[in-house]
């Protein structure tokens, strides 16, 4: 008995490493705090219908810029919207979540709102020449 009982929690344990290592990250960290006022999109940003408005989430703030992100219920799809003191010349980029990388690269043609979200864990100690980064997951241009 004693015998057959080591084989079966030595594949019980190695079948949950396995998996565990598959399942990946949920979406960016910085989703996963409590929501506060500062979190909130103001209601004339529209969203697409794949993301949830209640999982915004302030990533960080520029000369009175906001840069919030959303993500989608199963956290497939992230989304930064880039909101202006005046509110009226926003814009919201949207791509599929990752670990690290690029998840979206987003402009406007209405003012100098040049971002880039990053998934998490992104290697930043090489950023190209006229990009700032002002949080883990965001690099704005600075030009």
């Amino acid at each position: 008995m004693k015998r057959r009982s080591f084989p079966f929690i030595a594949v019980v344990g190695i079948a949950g490493l396995l998996l565990t290592g598959c399942s990946g990250q949920a979406g960016l960290k910085a989703l996963q705090r409590d929501a506060t006022l500062e979190d909130s999109l103001p209601s004339s940003i529209t969203l697409s219908e794949e993301v949830n408005r209640d999982s915004s989430r302030l990533l960080a703030a520029k000369d009175g810029v906001r840069y919030v992100a959303v993500q989608s219920d199963d956290a497939r799809t992230t989304c930064v919207a880039v909101v202006p003191p005046d509110e009226n010349d926003w814009h919201v980029g949207c791509g599929e979540t990752r670990n690290s990388g690029e998840i979206i690269n987003v402009s406007s043609a209405k003012g100098p709102y040049l971002t880039i979200l990053l998934g998490d864990d992104s290697d930043t100690g090489k950023i190209e020449s006229g990009w700032i980064k002002i949080s883990d997951n965001v690099l704005v241009s600075d030009r």
